[in-house]
């Protein structure tokens, strides 16, 4: 009689500490400082007499300067990331509630043993919660951007503003797509079939 093959890890979310650990702490560091860059902001506009300025027209405050510089501003984005969609604000919130539920099912049916797929999983999540939290609370909907970062070498350039959220999206993100990327790769060994580049 044949052994029984073993049974495939049980769904849940139990033993999945690199997941649940993170991303609330991400998401507290990204809404404070969120609201640490803007009070800072708000209180250099009202010395300077720019506080009847809308947010978005007050004078960034310059940390450093040369062939990287390096601004705090006070920037509300109602598209996403690189100011991409402006006027899809309410159907981005939903995208965004959708992505929230689709990466607990998908941590739902992540092995335990899968540790850096997990934590990806919660930058992602506290990428997406940061700035889901600005989209329902700030009046116009807008996501707040504080870092800008621009520069003139190899040549001039400007990279658009953007927070903690979007950086732990970002780096969750790419970290995932190259965690997929190697797992094929495998499987496509195993199965004796040239990978996808």
């Amino acid at each position: 009689m044949a052994a029984a093959e073993p049974s495939a890890e049980p769904k849940g979310f139990g033993g999945k500490l690199l997941f649940w650990l993170p991303w609330p702490l991400l998401v507290l560091a990204d809404l404070w400082s969120k609201h640490a860059a803007f009070a800072f902001l708000a209180e250099q506009a009202a010395r300077s007499g720019h506080d009847r300025l809308p947010e978005s027209h007050r004078p960034p405050f310059l940390v450093f300067d040369g062939a990287l510089r390096f601004e705090l501003v006070s920037w509300g984005n109602t598209g996403t990331i690189w100011g991409l969609f402006q006027d899809g604000t309410i159907v981005l919130m939903v995208l965004r509630c959708v992505a929230v539920v689709g990466l607990f099912w998908f941590v739902r049916n992540t092995a335990r043993t899968a540790r850096l797929q997990l934590l990806v999983l919660s930058l992602v999540l506290a990428g997406a919660i940061g700035n889901l939290y600005d989209n329902f609370v700030r009046a116009d909907r807008s996501v707040r951007d504080f870092l800008h970062f621009s520069g003139s070498w190899p040549w001039k350039w400007d990279f658009p503003a953007f927070n903690v959220a979007d950086s732990c999206i970002t780096v969750g993100a790419i970290g995932l797509f190259l965690l997929l990327w190697r797992d094929d790769r495998q499987l496509a060994s195993k199965a004796g079939r040239k990978p996808a580049a």
